[in-house]
């Protein structure tokens, strides 16, 4: 297949997946977010109770909605905060889609594109951690800031989350595909190329005269009579 049609029907499959699919998308990868934010979430004074994917009443569209606690401390008994941290799920698919596509559509031999696929996995996971996760937890960190008195204070959260909406998510994904890439290089040589009609070695190739070339005449000397013609 030549790479101008690979990279075309590349394109068109990820369009059909972001318009059709995002929802479907983010009903598989709830569980893990939930994973991902409760173990980020255990450095911190905050409980992850849920992730679900619904509509959202205050908002247009389906979103990822993570819901949580914020105390004031670790131990408190009561939280100071409930929150819920959304994402829509058209923005939560777009680094997956940028993702498989450039590393499953990228030529190669087959035990490269098998080494890219399984170095992949831990990558998207954590693309997927330093995004889409990172931006539900965004809220629990302000509100832990206006807990400890700092209202006006921006977070480091809040401002990878901005970073992130503002088109991050596509240059990160585009970044992650391409270490991918690179590391399976690395780590799979290419194999050896066939060997052509004219790789043959020096030492075995035989000697052509050219055919316009008479052949030299051979002449028989006898040691003594260097340059003399024998006698009869």
């Amino acid at each position: 297949m030549r790479l101008e049609r690979r990279w075309l029907m590349a394109a068109a499959v990820a369009l059909l997946v972001g318009a059709l699919g995002a929802q479907t998308y983010a009903q598989l990868a709830a569980p893990y977010y939930r994973i991902a934010a409760t173990w980020v979430a255990r450095s911190h004074p905050w409980t992850i109770t849920c992730v679900d994917v619904a509509q959202d009443a205050a908002r247009p569209g389906v979103f990822v909605r993570l819901h949580g606690e914020v105390r004031a401390v670790a131990n408190a008994a009561r939280p100071a905060a409930i929150l819920i941290g959304r994402v829509q799920t058209g923005a939560a698919i777009e680094g997956p889609l940028i993702f498989w596509i450039m590393l499953l559509a990228w030529p190669g031999e087959a035990r490269r594109r098998g080494a890219r696929f399984i170095i992949g996995i831990p990558v998207f996971l954590g693309l997927e951690a330093a995004t889409t996760v990172c931006q539900l937890l965004s809220g629990f960190a302000d509100a832990s800031a206006v807990i400890a008195g700092d209202p006006g204070d921006i977070t480091w959260w809040e401002r990878w989350s901005r970073f992130v909406e503002s088109g991050g998510r596509d240059v990160l994904a585009l970044c992650a595909a391409l270490l991918t890439v690179a590391c399976a290089r690395r780590l799979v040589p290419a194999g050896a190329a066939r060997s052509g009609p004219w790789t043959t070695p020096a030492a075995y190739r035989p000697t052509v005269e050219p055919a316009h070339r008479s052949p030299s005449p051979v002449v028989s000397r006898t040691p003594g009579f260097a340059g003399q013609a024998p006698p009869n």
